[in-house]
């Protein structure tokens, strides 16, 4: 594979710390030279999130599912692995574990595994779970401090908008998962994926966080990829998400309950705000997470899940390099040449998304002038009465 040679970022050195160009590597240095004698917990840090996806089992086939085909195969990843790559990703720095699925919760070793990552010294163990009865029984046997907190997905704001992404009886069964967590005194959080099927009402789920106690309500846009790939109807575009996460900005004022939600694309003017609470462009220059699924496949963007442009493979409990053409010759790519033609915001966007191209066809920021793509896995944080 040929690759070409990039500048090596300039390191700013003073005697307490040394800072790569992008500011994510902070590591303060004696007084005497330039030996780090400790390593300073940051904002960005190299992997600091790790998401581990332990089973492709899961009861429901969602319309957006990252999963894709892989639903079928229903692959679990063996408790030694799973402990394993745990143990090398903790070692490369990872202090925020999500464990995933499909189904998280179907996994026969899950309970032992979200306690085990904890004894690791992971500092943040994080769950997303469709909350359904079988996972409601597996958190009744766990408590609040098992996890820093747990996600519900919740994909709309009453039963014919989430049933009809998810399945018949299945709004009404989360919903009363996550009202049992809130009375247990678990961290409640609920997650949407927000599309065409559940636009019109999806708001009414800050209501809901608000009367049932849930501490963060978080919104994600719609991808076309893993199972979205069959359902490119229910995609919304650049302008329509802006237009819904303006709306969200506005009604989420009024609401307890904290409100994320991911850019993903944003209008021009609003990049230096971005920046300024902590926005650093690329998950592909940040490298703050990784990704690993039961297969051992491990990628640094989830717009690339259904490619074979993954970063490494897991082997043995080692990150074997993916030595084939990779996410790191995409990122670079648009460093030399922008996927849209011009960079309009150079400091953050530094040539487009060529995930997003990759995927999609075409780069969203090509066909609107006033539209700049923000990293997907980046979010913004709402002010609320709660945050205020």
């Amino acid at each position: 594979m040929a690759t070409t040679a990039l500048p090596t970022p300039t390191l700013r050195r003073d005697r307490s710390a040394v800072t790569d160009a992008y500011g994510n590597a902070r590591l303060p240095a004696s007084a005497h030279d330039d030996k780090p004698e400790r390593v300073d917990k940051i904002p960005y840090g190299r992997f600091r999130n790790v998401y581990l996806y332990i089973t492709e089992a899961c009861q429901l086939r969602c319309e957006h599912c990252y999963m894709g085909e892989r639903l079928e195969r229903a692959f679990k990843m063996p408790y030694p692995s799973v402990m394993d790559t745990l143990t090398t990703w903790r070692k490369m720095g990872g202090s925020k574990l999500t464990i995933l699925g499909g189904e998280p919760t179907l996994h026969p070793d899950y309970i032992r595994i979200i306690r085990d990552a904890r004894a690791l010294g992971y500092e943040h163990v994080i769950t997303t779970s469709n909350g359904l009865k079988p996972a409601a029984r597996k958190f009744a046997q766990m408590t609040p401090e098992d996890f820093s907190y747990v996600q519900i997905s919740l994909d709309g704001g009453s039963p014919d908008s989430h049933d009809r992404v998810r399945g018949t009886g299945t709004f009404n069964e989360a919903l009363e998962t996550i009202a049992q967590l809130c009375e247990r005194g678990f961290d409640t959080r609920i997650i949407c994926t927000v599309n065409r099927a559940n636009l019109g009402d999806c708001l009414n789920l800050l209501d809901i966080a608000d009367d049932l106690g849930v501490s963060l309500t978080k919104f994600h846009v719609f991808s076309v990829i893993g199972s979205g790939h069959g359902a490119a109807e229910w995609g919304i575009g650049p302008q329509e998400w802006i237009d819904f996460y303006e709306d969200l900005e506005r009604v989420a004022k009024g609401h307890k309950t904290r409100v994320w939600y991911q850019p993903t694309y944003a209008r021009r003017e609003r990049m230096a705000g971005y920046a300024q609470d902590g926005y650093r462009g690329c998950i592909g220059r940040t490298l703050d997470r990784i990704s690993i699924f039961p297969d051992g496949r491990a990628y640094v963007c989830s717009f690339l899940f259904d490619t074979d442009l993954h970063f490494a493979n897991m082997v043995d409990g080692k990150v074997v390099l993916n030595k084939e053409a990779n996410e790191f010759d995409l990122f670079a790519g648009v460093l030399r040449e922008a996927s849209c033609g011009s960079c309009k915001i150079d400091s953050s966007c530094m040539g487009g998304c060529p995930a997003e191209e990759l995927v999609m066809g075409t780069p969203s920021c090509a066909s609107d002038p006033d539209i700049v793509p923000v990293c997907r896995l980046w979010k913004a944080d709402v002010p609320t009465t709660h945050n205020a």
